[in-house]
Order: C-alpha cells, then structure tokens, then sequence
C-alpha cells in the first residue's frame, strides 16, 4: 500500500469526516476540509502536475507556507512519484541556498515571496526547470481523467527530502522511502494509541499530514505555523477548548508559553479535553512538566518523545516516570527517556568520533555505562543526500540493515530505561575526565531561580551558562554562590569554575527548544579572554 492510498482508504469509509479544521485568516472565520475534500484536491493537484509536464522521479522544493491546498499538493506530489524537498525557512536564506544547490531540485514550488527571493539569491539556478505556485498547479487543465497504478512510485523509492534543523551545522537532507513513513506511521499510532476518532492539534505542518494518513482531524488555529516561540497562548487554548482536541503535539518551548499564559490568568484553567500531550524537540525540564500537569486532568498523559528526523519514534516517557526519577536527574544521571518503543532495536555502543562501517557486537556496552545511542529498524533512514562524509559517520552495516547512530549519548539502566546525557559533539573533555552536558545541567537545573544552564568547554575548562527564570529579578552573584554550593557533593560539576548568565538562550529554529551550545562556546571564548569588553545578555 501506497503512502496516499492510505489517504484515499479513509476518504472511501469517512468521506464526510473533517481532515483539517483551520482558522481562514483571509475569511476570518473557522473553515473545514473533509478527507473526501481532500482526497479530491489530491487528486485535482496530480493531475495539474502531469498537464504541467512534471514526471515521476524529479523533486521539488516545497517554499510555500502551509495551507489546506498546501497539504493537498504535498499529497499529490508523493501520488505522482515527485519527490517534495522540504526544509525549514527559519534556516535562514544563506543556508536555504546551500540546501538547494545541494539537494538540486527540478521543480520550486513557492508564493510570490519566495520566488521573488529565489531570483534574488539565485536559488537552484543550476537544476530548476519548472517554477510553480500552488495556484499554477491548481489551474492546469488536464487531459488526465485519473491515475493509474503505473504513475504511483514504488514503495522502495525515495518519497521525500527532509532536511534537518541544522542546530549543528548545515542542515541534512534525510532521504525518507514510502516504507519509512509508513512504518513511521504504524509506530506512532501503537506507541500512543491514537484511535481515529482523535482531533489533534499539531504544532508542526509535518505533523497534521501524519495526522491526515492515520484518519486523525487536525485543529490548527493558525495555518501560518508561527515560529514556535512565538505561538500565541489564546488561539491554541481557544482552539483545544472550542474543538475538544485530544491530543496535541507540541515542543517545550510552547508548553512553557502555555503555562505562563494561563499562570497569569484567574484561577487555574484546565484542560479538560486532552487526553494525550506529546513533547518533542528536546527534553522539557522537570519543572515545566509539573507546571503544565497542573493544567491537565489526573488521567491526561503528558509524554516526551525521543528521535529525529532521521529515526522516529525511538523511545517514550510518561512525565509520572520522569518525577519518579527526579532525584536521580539531579544527581547527574542525565534525562529519562523511557523505554524504546515496539519496533525500535535500541543499543548503546562505546564513544567513538570515526566511523563504523561493519557491527559487531562487541561495539555494545553494559548497562550504566555511557556509550553512543544507536536504533536500527523499518522507520530508519538510509541516507542523507549528497553527504557521503555525513552518512560514513552515522550509518552503520548490519548484513542487509543499515543502524544508525544517533549523535547522542546515554546508557540503559539496569531496568532497561533509556538516558540522554547529551550531543556526543557537545561532551567537555578534560586532560582527565569526561563532562555530559545534560548529566551536569541536571544538578542545577533544581535551583528555584534557574530556568535551565548550558555546559560548554573552553581550551578543556566546563563552563556553565545560566539563564534565569523568566520575569524573575535575579542576583546572579547569590545564584552564582548558590550553585557552587550545589556542586560541592558532586566531583564532576564542582570542576566548574565560570558561571556565566544570558536572559536567553539561542536555540534551534524548528523546535525553539534545543540549546544551540556552539554559540555559546563562541561566547565564553570571548568573555573569558575579554571580560572587561563583553556584555552579557
């Protein structure tokens, strides 16, 4: 089965059931989109592709903002075999460039905006043949009547590009095959039980076409899909009260935003139609997972989910768990991120920076012992384009699989949870020790007056960055005493002599929750070396 025959299926059984139900900046006013609507504008979409003169097998640069005829498109494109390329505009326009010579697209799909910035900047200028909008595509006339089974790609083949956020570096271009997404999909639904009857309210435009194949009704209350960090509190709660949703996916940072809207708000608010909270991203602290339970009913699950756009799902952790373990985050045992899921093959390997081409079992740790995290299954990708260098360092040969290695470090306890100690990029070596970032980070994060730190190295020496509570006036002296004290009954942190401060920390543009500590680092070199001449934020 074809990724959009699962679409059609359920256009077929539930053709009047809503797909998309989205606030119409234009209208002013809440519109609906059924499956069957749906599946016909898929439908119409392909057919104004072939007229076109686009072929199975070219790709296509997806750079327009996400609407009902957006996800409608982006489903014509995987019914016809054109391979949508999409990345995050947030990257910024010198990385989208980048991308695009890269990845070489045939096909740019955008608004005026977008086009008028592709001729700007020369984008794709090598490779593009045919400049589209979604408007174009829509009025072709075809002599298509329908398509046949001959124009739908193989289910081996390429279905989609989709880059990474590129918090370390130039995004990645992850080659996903229609066997992935469906596995992807087939893993989401049992890891969380998500039953069709579901209204779901996604914080990513990814996500409501997830929500589209599996038959679940997306609620979006803004279809521009602002940056995260700027999501506004009152449409979101508007939306989950007035439509009932059920479920919600959603990375920290819009929690955090949910949380203080409604702490400032008379009397405590719940939210009493959610049944299911799913978090990714990064790991949300322990302190914002309190806060936000007390915005829930008791039988609410709020979950974190562990992947990446290479690999997802891999591991989930229910927030109950999380406070069981609190005690031991703050010693410095890192994140629980819960057991892995059906379908996920979980091993920890010893930390090395050079490739792996062949496993062998003698690569896999014991238990407790912090070593590189890896996943092998039917949701894992292959490959990313054009990064030979890239996928010689993360793929890794078991006869006819491939594994992949995650970047990442942690170790299985002896109850077979998973924990994240951090980026393997990001660890601080010493002449005679090895510091996780999100291992030491814990020991302080319980400090009242901390939102959440950042360890860094510099020439070798731990540096924690601080950044305070929110709207709280902080005496970084007091706080700075404070947290020495903390890390006296721990050998790892007390090394740490630098304590630097930032009002807020850079982060990843997809998410807005992930710490960029590259720039960090940048910024402590400096202040070390200048502290005279440096104004900390």
């Amino acid at each position: 089965m074809t990724i959009t025959s699962r679409l059609e299926l359920i256009a077929q059984a539930q053709p009047a059931k809503p797909a998309f139900i989205f606030f119409s900046a234009r209208d002013k006013r809440w519109e609906t989109v059924t499956f069957q609507q749906l599946a016909d504008s898929t439908q119409r979409f392909a057919s104004g592709l072939l007229a076109g003169g686009v072929t199975p097998g070219m790709t296509a640069a997806l750079m327009t903002p996400p609407s009902a005829d957006f996800f409608a498109l982006a489903f014509a494109m995987l019914k016809v075999g054109v391979v949508p390329i999409i990345l995050d505009p947030a990257i910024g326009l010198k990385k989208i460039g980048e991308c695009l010579v890269e990845s070489k697209p045939d096909i740019f799909i955008g608004n005026g905006l977008t086009h008028a910035l592709r001729v700007i900047f020369g984008w794709g200028r090598s490779s593009i043949k045919y400049n589209l909008t979604i408007d174009k595509v829509k009025g072709q006339r075809s002599k298509v009547k329908s398509l046949t089974t001959e124009h739908f790609p193989l289910p081996t083949e390429v279905a989609a590009i989709i880059y990474t956020s590129g918090s370390t570096g130039l995004p990645k271009g992850v080659l996903y095959t229609h066997d992935n997404l469906a596995a992807q999909l087939d893993m989401l639904v049992e890891t969380f039980n998500i039953l069709p009857d579901e209204i779901d309210l996604p914080a990513f435009p990814l996500y409501a076409l997830i929500d589209a194949l599996i038959g679940v009704t997306s609620v979006i209350p803004d279809i521009t899909f602002p940056v995260p960090g700027k999501t506004d509190p009152k449409k979101v709660i508007d939306a989950i009260e007035k439509f009932n949703v059920t479920n919600m996916f959603a990375s920290p940072v819009v929690l955090d935003i949910l949380v203080k809207f409604q702490q400032q708000a008379v009397g405590v608010q719940k939210l009493q139609s959610l049944k299911r909270i799913i978090t990714a991203g990064a790991p949300a602290t322990i302190q914002l997972q309190e806060d936000f339970r007390k915005l829930l009913n008791d039988e609410t699950d709020l979950f974190g989910i562990y992947g990446a756009t290479e690999v997802l799902p891999i591991a989930k952790v229910e927030s109950r768990e999380i406070f069981e373990v609190k005690n031991k985050s703050a010693e410095g045992a890192g994140v629980c991120l819960g057991k892995p899921v059906n379908g996920a093959k979980v091993r920890v390997i010893s930390i090395s920076d050079s490739a792996i081409e062949q496993w062998q079992d003698s690569l896999e740790v014991k238990p407790n012992v912090v070593g590189e995290i890896t996943v092998q299954g039917a949701a894992v990708t292959e490959s990313y384009i054009a990064r030979e260098e890239s996928n010689r360092l993360s793929k890794i040969h078991e006869g006819d699989k491939i594994i992949h290695r995650m970047g990442d470090v942690g170790y299985f306890d002896e109850r077979g949870r998973l924990w994240y100690c951090g980026r393997k990029s990001q660890r601080v070596t010493s002449n005679d020790d090895v510091l996780f970032t999100e291992q030491i980070e814990g020991i302080f994060n319980i400090h009242p007056l901390v939102f959440r730190t950042a360890l860094v190295g510099v020439d070798g020496e731990p540096v924690l960055w601080v950044e305070p509570q929110k709207g709280l006036r902080a005496n970084k002296d007091k706080i700075r005493s404070e947290l020495i004290e903390l890390a006296k009954g721990h050998p790892q942190a007390s090394k740490i002599k630098d304590f630097l401060f930032m009002k807020k920390f850079p982060t990843d543009v997809r998410h807005n929750s992930k710490i960029i500590r590259e720039e960090l680092v940048v910024r402590a070199q400096k202040f070390i070396l200048h502290p005279s001449s440096f104004i900390l934020l």
